[in-house]
C-alpha cells in the first residue's frame, strides 16, 4: 500500500511539473477551413503525416463547435482570433449590406489600401475593432513576431490583426501578396517565391490519386458522382481524378489554384520560407505563426466532403503538415512549440449523395428563390414605398427611416412569402431571434446578429438543404454539420488525450493566450480552457 501511494505522490508530482513549462518559442495556428472531425475521424487509419503526429501528440477536443449563426469564413476566422462571436463583433458574414453607403462591402475591404497584386479595393484590418490573439501578443511582448498566411485575404488578415510583421494571401493572379497598410512594398523574398511557383507552369501537372484504387473505394463514395462540379474544360470531362489542370482554362487556374491541394502545399512552403526569413522561434519572446488552409474548403465546394477528391485531398494535406512539422524540428526543435488544429467551418454534404441515404435534402430553386423575392420587393414597394427595403444575399435591410408599423408589414410580407420556397424553413426578424427561448441551436441565431448592421430579417433554410443550386455543396447554417469543427492542441511528446465535453471556437484564442501568459482583451465570449500537457 505504501509503495502504491508513493508512486500516485510521484506521479502527480510529474504531472504537475509538465503541465507548467515554460513559454513556447513558438506557437503554430492552423485553421484548415472546411475540415470536420467526421472525416478527421473516418480517415484516421490513413494518416501517416502531419495529422497523425498532431493526433499522437495532441489533446483532441472532440466536441468543438462554432457558436454563432452564420458559419462563414470570416465570421470563423474572426472568432478564432479575437474570443468574441461574430454579431458583437460586428462580423455577421464575408460581406453584407451598408444602409448608409448604400452598397455592400466586403469583411476585410479598405479603400484606403492599396494591394500589391491582384484587382480589387485594398484589404486590410483597418475597419475591425476587436483585440486579437496576435494584438495580446504584441502588446505583451513587443519584440514577438506575428506572421500570418492564408490562401483568402480575409482568413490571413482577420487572424493576423492590427500589427503582424507580415500578412500574406493569394492574390488569385498567380502569387501571394499583402496591402499598404502593412508593408512599404512586397518583400523581394516573397516576389521570388512567387516567380519560382509560376502557377501558370502547372498546365503541365494533373492532379493524381496518391493511394490504390481500393482505398478510395472503401473510404470514399464513387468517383463520378452526380452533383459534383465538372473543373475540366475538356469535351466530355467528368468530375473525376485526375484532373490535368491543362484541361482548365488559365484564367480558372490563376484565379483558382489556392482551392486545389497544391495551393496548399504552396502555402506550407511559404510558411517555411517565412520561418526562415523571419527567425521565427529563435529567441527568448513568443512568436506566432498562422496558417489558414485553403484547398479543403475549395475541394469541398466543388466535390462535396465524401468525395475521392476530398479524401485525396486530406491525404496530401496529411503529406504537407509533416513537410512543416519536420522543417521545424530541424530548425527550431519541438520541445518548445505548441501546435494547434481547427477549422473555420464545417460543411453540408452533397444533397444528391444525402439523398442516396434517403435523407431529405435538396437545393433551392434560383428561379423559384428570384420569383418570390421578386414579388416581395414589388409588395412592399407598392404598400410602403420604392427602394424602403433591400434583399442582399438571402437577407432583407430596412431603411431606418421606416416606422414601427412599416416594419411589421414588410415582415410580414417577407415571412408569408418565402413559405413558397421549397426547402425554406422560415424568416426570422432581428426581434424574433433575440426571443427565441434559450437552446444550442437558438443561441448560434442570437449570436450572428448585430443591432445594427445586420440584415432585419433573415431566410432560414431547412437542415440539410442548400442555397448552392447546381453542383457542390457549402457551409452558413446553424447546424451541427456546419458548425462542429476539430480542436487539437499538441505538443511533443505529450500522451494523447481525448476530451468529450462541449467547447466552443471562442475559446481557443484565450487558451492560447493563458498558455503563453498573456494578458487579453476583458470583452470576450470565450473561457480559457484548462489545457494540462502530460509528457510520455
Amino acid at each position: 500500500m505504501r509503495k502504491k501511494l508513493i508512486f500516485l505522490f510521484v506521479a502527480s508530482l510529474t504531472f504537475f511539473s509538465c503541465s507548467k513549462q515554460g513559454n513556447p518559442k513558438l506557437v503554430v495556428y492552423i485553421v484548415s477551413d472546411q475540415l470536420t472531425p467526421s472525416l478527421l475521424n473516418k480517415f484516421d487509419p490513413l494518416f501517416t503525416g502531419g495529422f497523425r503526429w498532431l493526433k499522437d501528440n495532441g489533446i483532441n477536443y472532440t466536441n468543438t463547435f462554432h457558436n454563432h449563426g452564420k458559419t462563414n469564413t470570416g465570421p470563423g476566422y474572426f472568432t478564432l482570433s479575437t474570443g468574441v462571436y461574430p454579431g458583437k463583433g460586428g462580423i455577421i458574414s464575408n460581406d453584407w449590406y451598408v444602409r448608409d453607403m448604400k452598397r455592400s462591402i466586403n469583411v476585410v475591404e479598405d479603400t484606403s489600401a492599396t494591394n500589391f497584386s491582384g484587382k480589387g479595393i485594398g484589404r486590410s484590418f483597418k475597419n475591425i475593432s476587436s483585440s486579437t490573439l496576435a494584438d495580446w501578443l504584441k502588446d505583451t511582448h513587443p519584440s514577438s513576431k506575428v506572421v500570418s498566411i492564408s490562401g483568402k485575404d480575409r482568413g490571413s488578415i482577420l487572424m493576423g490583426g492590427r500589427n503582424p510583421d507580415l500578412a500574406l494571401w493569394y492574390d488569385k493572379d498567380g502569387g501571394f501578396t499583402s496591402s499598404t497598410y502593412y508593408l512599404p512594398a512586397l518583400p523581394v523574398w516573397v516576389s521570388d517565391f512567387n516567380k519560382n511557383l509560376n502557377v501558370l507552369s502547372y498546365t503541365d501537372s494533373t492532379w493524381s490519386r496518391l493511394k490504390e484504387p481500393g482505398i478510395y473505394s472503401k473510404y470514399a463514395r464513387p468517383d463520378d458522382f452526380k452533383g459534383e462540379k465538372i473543373v475540366s474544360k475538356k469535351k466530355g470531362a467528368k468530375p473525376i481524378l485526375p484532373l490535368n489542370f491543362g484541361e482548365m482554362s488559365p484564367s480558372s487556374l490563376l484565379s483558382g489554384f489556392y482551392e486545389y491541394p497544391q495551393g496548399d502545399r504552396a502555402l506550407v512552403n511559404l510558411a517555411i520560407k517565412s520561418i526562415s526569413q523571419l527567425k521565427l522561434g529563435k529567441d527568448n519572446y513568443p512568436d506566432i505563426l498562422f496558417l489558414g488552409l485553403s484547398a479543403t474548403d475549395g475541394v469541398g465546394h466543388h466535390f462535396g466532403p465524401n468525395s475521392v477528391e476530398q479524401l485525396d485531398n486530406y491525404l496530401r494535406s496529411d503529406k504537407n503538415l509533416m513537410l512543416l512539422i519536420d522543417y521545424i524540428r530541424d530548425e527550431i526543435g519541438l520541445d518548445d512549440i505548441v501546435f494547434i488544429l481547427t477549422g473555420d467551418h464545417g460543411v453540408m454534404a452533397l444533397p444528391e449523395y444525402l439523398q442516396s441515404k434517403k435523407i431529405s435534402s435538396g437545393r433551392i430553386s434560383s428561379s423559384q428563390r428570384k420569383k418570390v423575392y421578386s414579388e416581395i420587393l414589388n409588395q412592399i414597394n407598392q404598400i410602403i414605398g420604392i427602394d424602403k427595403v433591400v434583399q442582399y444575399g438571402n437577407a432583407f435591410y430596412f431603411n431606418k427611416d421606416l416606422s414601427k408599423e412599416e416594419r411589421e408589414v414588410a415582415t410580414k410580407i417577407i415571412k408569408k412569402a418565402v413559405r413558397y420556397i421549397e426547402g425554406v424553413s422560415e424568416a426570422l426578424s432581428l426581434e424574433d431571434i433575440l426571443n427565441l427561448s434559450p437552446n444550442k441551436l437558438n443561441n448560434r441565431l442570437k449570436n450572428m446578429i448585430h443591432p445594427h448592421k445586420g440584415p432585419d430579417v433573415y431566410v432560414l433554410l431547412k437542415e440539410n438543404w442548400l442555397w448552392k443550386r447546381s453542383y457542390g455543396s457549402s457551409h452558413g447554417s446553424h447546424y451541427d454539420y456546419d458548425s462542429h469543427v476539430p480542436l487539437i492542441i499538441s505538443k511533443n511528446n505529450i500522451i494523447k488525450d481525448y476530451i468529450n465535453s462541449t467547447v466552443h471556437t471562442v475559446d481557443i484564442p484565450l487558451t492560447i493566450a493563458n498558455i503563453l501568459d498573456l494578458n487579453y482583451s476583458k470583452n470576450v465570449d470565450g473561457i480559457p480552457l484548462n489545457v494540462q500537457f502530460q509528457f510520455k
